[in-house]
Order: structure tokens, then C-alpha cells, then sequence
């Protein structure tokens, strides 16, 4: 059956690995921050070989979003590994939906693209814990916005402009639970209004969480997540924040 650490059950989010060749991985979940499962997530993914796989999140379709990514873990050694992943993220104001009355007036005016490159180091350094450090730039275009907006955008983190670093453990109390923890450390951030690129401030661009991930029966996981962020806070409208996850891998 293996356990969570196996190539077949581990996660694949924030760390080198990918999923198993001419396997699929589905996913839903709600109330995330990041770029793959912002809001509502309904993803499908299916390893193509080499460690390869690729990546739609369909409920992001639903709600005027398109978001695709594909990722490649290619060192794999006992101690180490290193992947990357790369997406596409797209969103037309007049087609979202789905948002508090503060973030619906904003996106209705705008067109945003972001495209995240990422690159995470993975390594186990004992059987019970497992160290990930993701560096990752967001490339961010923001049309039809006005520099009035700034102030929204920075609360927001939409169409941010950032490089930053993901330090990140998991504790494996058994072969069927681990702890997760998380922190995203902006090193850069910039608003791209117009012809104009001001910094946004650390204070309103890091975040941290913790979680558990557990498998609930083969082929099925489950997370629960608490996230502290600035970004919640117009999202959500509350800066701390629970998620929650689940997956199937059939």
C-alpha cells in the first residue's frame, strides 16, 4: 500500500516531486491562497512519464479563471531532489464571479496574466522528516487597472509581481499522517500599474501555514489547513483562515 512518503502518495504540492508516470491525481478543495487553489479548487492531473506531469484546476474555469501548470522532477536521488514546475494563470473581470464585494469591484475593471516559475529542492534527511525550500518568481500583468487601485491590489496580492522563498518541513508521525509547515518569505514585490512598478512592502505579502495530511483509506488523502495572511483578509475577511483538501489517486 506504501505511505506518504512513496512516490505514489507524495505531495506534490511545494515540493520536487511529481506524480507517477500514467498516473492521475484529483484534487479538490476550497478557500486556499496560493496560485493553484485560489478560492475553489477542482484539479486534475496526470503524470506523463520522465517525471513529468501536467496540471488544470477546472474550478477555477468555472469561476472566469484559467489556470494551468506543469511540473518536472528531474534530480532524484535518495537524499535529494530538485523540480520545477511552470503555469499560466489568466483572468477576465467580466467573467469572475466569485469574490467578496471589495475584490468583485476591483476584478470587474481588469485583465490580469501571471505566470509562476518555480523551482523546489526536496530532502529527507531521517525516515519521520522531510525539508522542501521552493524559490519562485511570478512573472504579473495587470490591464485596465488604475493607480487609485494600488492600495487594493497590495491588500490583495492580485497581479503582484514577486520573487520569493517557501521554506517547508513535514513531520511523519506514521506511515498514514504528517504535519505540514509553510512560510512564504517575499523577497520583491511590485504592483505593475501602467508604466509605473511600486514595491509592495513585506509586511503585506508574507504568510505562513500549517496543516495535516492524512491518507483515509488507498488511493484517497485528506488536508486541513490554517493559513495567516495579509491576502485573507480581502479574500476571505479574516486574516487567519482554515483550507481543506481532498485527493484521489485512483
Amino acid at each position: 500500500m506504501g505511505d506518504l512518503q512513496s512516490p505514489e502518495h507524495a505531495s506534490t504540492r511545494y515540493s520536487a516531486y511529481s506524480l507517477p508516470a500514467r498516473h492521475w491525481g484529483i484534487n479538490a478543495g476550497a478557500l486556499g491562497l496560493g496560485d493553484g487553489d485560489l478560492f475553489l479548487k477542482l484539479a486534475v492531473g496526470y503524470g506523463i512519464g520522465a517525471g513529468v506531469d501536467v496540471n488544470i484546476n477546472l474550478a477555477h474555469v468555472g469561476v472566469g479563471l484559467l489556470n494551468l501548470s506543469a511540473g518536472w522532477h528531474f534530480i532524484d536521488t535518495r537524499y535529494f531532489d530538485l523540480g520545477a514546475r511552470v503555469g499560466v494563470w489568466y483572468g477576465h473581470g467580466e467573467w469572475f464571479w466569485l469574490a467578496n464585494p471589495v475584490a468583485t469591484k476591483l476584478l470587474s475593471k481588469i485583465d490580469a496574466i501571471k505566470v509562476p516559475l518555480q523551482l523546489t529542492a526536496s530532502s529527507m534527511p531521517t525516515r519521520w522528516l522531510q525539508l522542501d525550500l521552493g524559490a519562485q518568481y511570478n512573472y504579473a500583468r495587470l490591464y485596465g487597472s488604475s493607480a487609485g487601485e494600488a492600495s487594493i491590489f497590495e491588500k490583495a496580492e492580485l497581479g503582484l509581481q514577486q520573487f520569493f522563498l517557501r521554506p517547508g518541513a513535514r513531520l511523519f508521525i506514521t506511515d498514514r499522517v504528517a504535519f505540514e509547515f509553510f512560510a512564504k518569505l517575499p523577497l520583491y514585490s511590485s504592483l505593475p500599474i501602467g508604466d509605473r512598478n511600486p514595491t509592495v512592502p513585506f509586511k503585506h505579502t508574507w504568510g505562513m501555514e500549517g496543516g495535516l495530511r492524512s491518507r483515509l483509506a488507498p488511493g484517497l488523502f485528506g488536508t486541513v489547513r490554517l493559513n495567516y495572511a495579509s491576502i485573507s483578509d480581502v479574500l476571505y475577511g479574516a486574516r487567519l483562515y482554515p483550507a481543506f483538501e481532498i485527493e484521489v489517486r485512483p
